[in-house]
């Protein structure tokens, strides 16, 4: 255990809002990084389902690549994907209707997998909650999983840069599994019984924001273990679209839950700027094993 880094951690824990902190912290942990570590299969793996919505051929081929690549040794698995949404909501819904999985995950399409042991991760949050992804938030703070920045949301996710290079971010200092309130929709996993007793509100939510965590709320609220597995490490290719029709579905989600929501973050992830993905794995490994 290198000192410096838990004392990082910790200071990032009790002053998330220090600036550059966050960055520091992941620094000292890719320096201080070993091997990436590899979580075995677990035995007796539930039925799984993916369900996608794509309208671009190139980056819905690079997408069933890398499901086949990476849960190439789940025993049944089944990939839906979708070129005719009206909405995420109902496409999700339509989706997950014709599949039979134990599980369902619905996700983005641009988006790849860090971690040779991802299904193993998958497999693993199988066992601790009803729904779980790789970004979300502890409590509900506003109309987005990051709303609050690091006080309550929860992420280590990665994008690509114009230039090639990787930022690694991270939002919020907990454990690696943690339960949570609020999901972001790059990718949720959900056990089927729950998603047939919640569903995704395809009328209210007749577009494509706002669906995600107004349907992880409403598995809490219910009841559910909600949670964040941040060791489900990401490439996405997006950060999100935050304009005028995202507001009125923001709006839709704060009144459904009788909400109200206080100023965003301004800045609700830190991260470090990488050459390459080489690393990345090991590196959030470090800063969550401190």
């Amino acid at each position: 255990m290198d000192a410096a880094l838990s004392a990082l951690k910790r200071e990032a824990a009790l002053h998330p809002e220090q600036p550059g902190l966050c960055g520091r912290l992941l620094d000292r942990a890719m320096r201080v990084a070993g091997p990436e570590t590899r979580l075995p299969m677990p035995p007796d793996l539930p039925s799984l389902a993916i369900v996608c919505c794509s309208i671009k051929p190139d980056i819905e081929a690079r997408f069933r690549a890398e499901i086949a690549r990476t849960f190439a040794g789940w025993p049944a698995l089944e990939l839906v994907v979708l070129n005719d949404a009206r909405s995420l909501a109902e496409a999700y819904n339509r989706g997950a209707a014709m599949t039979q999985g134990d599980w369902i995950v619905f996700c983005h399409d641009d988006i790849r997998f860090l971690r040779a042991d991802f299904a193993a991760r998958v497999a693993t949050a199988m066992q601790r909650f009803d729904v779980f992804g790789p970004a979300g938030a502890i409590r509900v703070d506003g109309p987005s999983a990051l709303w609050g920045g690091p006080d309550s949301g929860r992420a280590q996710v990665s994008y690509p840069l114009p230039d090639g290079r990787i930022a690694a971010t991270l939002c919020g200092i907990d454990a690696a599994h943690v339960p949570a309130q609020l999901l972001d929709g790059v990718f949720i996993a959900v056990r089927r019984p729950v998603w047939s007793q919640v569903r995704f509100d395809a009328e209210r939510f007749d577009a494509f924001h706002l669906y995600d965590i107004d349907f992880s709320y409403a598995c809490h609220r219910q009841g559910h273990a909600v949670g964040v597995a941040q060791d489900l490490h990401l490439l996405h290719d997006s950060d999100g679209l935050f304009d005028e029709r995202w507001s009125v579905y923001a709006d839709r989600f704060l009144g459904k839950h009788g909400l109200s929501a206080g100023a965003a973050h301004p800045n609700p992830t830190s991260g470090l700027i990488l050459p390459t993905t080489a690393g990345i794995g090991a590196m959030y490994d470090a800063l969550n094993a401190a």
